[in-house]
């Protein structure tokens, strides 16, 4: 306040501007958020109501795994 010859109310009004700001930017944040989760909502819902996309993750998801995880046999089964 010394250094720019401020009063105390005009140094309070730009500390509150300043926190609008933040403000506005944390709920600008929050609203992105939260049009993210619908989206992700109205996906899952779709999903959970078609059989077909449900057989179709498996299937992928099964796939990744067998890329993953499958690979030749390194034991033998003796009789």
């Amino acid at each position: 306040m010394k250094k720019f010859k401020l009063t105390e109310i005009q140094a309070q009004a730009i500390l509150e501007m300043q926190l609008q700001r933040l403000t506005a930017l944390e709920r600008s944040k929050i609203e992105e958020e939260y049009k993210a989760l619908l989206k992700d909502i109205d996906l899952f819902r779709a999903i959970l109501a078609s059989a077909k996309m449900v057989d179709d993750i498996i299937k992928e998801e099964l796939q990744e795994a067998k890329k993953k995880y499958g690979d030749e046999r390194r034991t033998e089964i003796g009789g």
